[in-house]
């Protein structure tokens, strides 16, 4: 987690204005603590990676070098075509919660036509065939779009594009818009599971992940900076405090 600035204010944002900006040396500390622990892949995120005001580029190079397998998790807003030739990653991690522009952009507050952004970026990708993974927040205004979803990205499947995978998040109440809009968007375990799983039943061609609470992932852990400090996510949580009590 590079930083926590981000241009957009979307409603189920769980990221806290109290995370600090990372430095290149400090990017550079977690790299090498992820790769001593034998991981695989690194994701660049935020807030906004790329409104991050060191290069993204050559943090992505190190990770390279290192044998890492580079990613950039981003709102799309900035993900031009130059800026995607100059950061080279091995991949981009791209959000979608409806396929239904209203929908999208009212989830995704602060660009109008967030939907149509996405949409151009997602037709970038898939005629230069660079691999990206989608991510949807799965809340109680989609919970019953993900179909719709499903069908637009096997219709992109058919287009030639490397998709690895569909990330469906479920929503959770935290962070700085995601608290003060539960009562509006959340949903239960069981609503969450029913209707994922019918997706996950479905033989589709890319990998679908469940995402029910990242805190507790197996798979994944958080890096970010607080007071000079970096943190770990795993060892933050395992002390039962709340990842974004971010306390040394």
């Amino acid at each position: 987690m590079l930083h926590g600035a981000c241009s957009m204010s979307c409603l189920f944002c769980i990221t806290e204005n109290t995370l600090s900006e990372m430095t290149p040396k400090q990017v550079e500390e977690v790299l090498e603590i992820i790769k001593g622990r034998d991981m695989e892949s690194v994701v660049f995120g935020g807030g906004e990676p790329l409104q991050w005001r060191y290069s993204l580029s050559h943090s992505i190079n190190l990770a390279k070098t290192m044998g890492l397998h580079t990613q950039v998790g981003t709102n799309g807003v900035g993900l031009t075509p130059n800026v995607i030739e100059n950061l080279n990653a091995d991949r981009y991690v791209i959000p979608l919660d409806s396929n239904n522009p209203q929908v999208h952009n009212y989830l995704r507050k602060g660009f109008r036509k967030h939907y149509d952004i996405i949409k151009g970026r997602l037709k970038y990708l898939t005629e230069g065939r660079i691999p990206f993974t989608i991510s949807t927040v799965v809340c109680k205004i989609n919970l019953d779009m993900l179909h719709e979803i499903t069908a637009f990205l096997l219709h992109l499947w058919e287009k030639g594009a490397r998709i690895h995978a569909w990330h469906l998040y479920r929503f959770l109440p935290l962070g700085r818009n995601g608290f003060k809009n539960a009562d509006m968007l959340n949903i239960s375990k069981n609503e969450y599971f029913d209707k994922t799983e019918e997706i996950k039943k479905r033989d589709l061609p890319f990998f679908v992940y469940r995402r029910p609470n990242m805190q507790l992932s197996k798979e994944v852990d958080f890096f970010w900076v607080e007071d000079g400090h970096i943190k770990i996510g795993s060892q933050v949580w395992r002390e039962k405090k709340s990842p974004y009590c971010l306390c040394k």
